[in-house]
């Protein structure tokens, strides 16, 4: 998606950024199907998180 973004930037046609817009929408769909399937296989329970800084800076001062 990130390349047909830049695609879209660098060309001047106007038709090539539709055609774009309409493959970036495509792959979208695609990856959500893709994440319904894995999570009525329970293969993706919930989506990764970012870690609790505060606790990863409270065990650094500790040590």
């Amino acid at each position: 998606i990130g390349f047909y973004g830049t695609g879209i930037a660098q060309s001047p046609r106007i038709d090539l950024g539709v055609m774009y817009n309409k493959m970036s929408v495509q792959v979208q769909m695609y990856s959500e199907d893709g994440a319904n399937i894995m999570i009525e296989n329970k293969w993706l329970e919930q989506p990764p998180l970012a870690s609790d800084r505060k606790e990863l800076a409270n065990k650094n001062n500790q040590s």
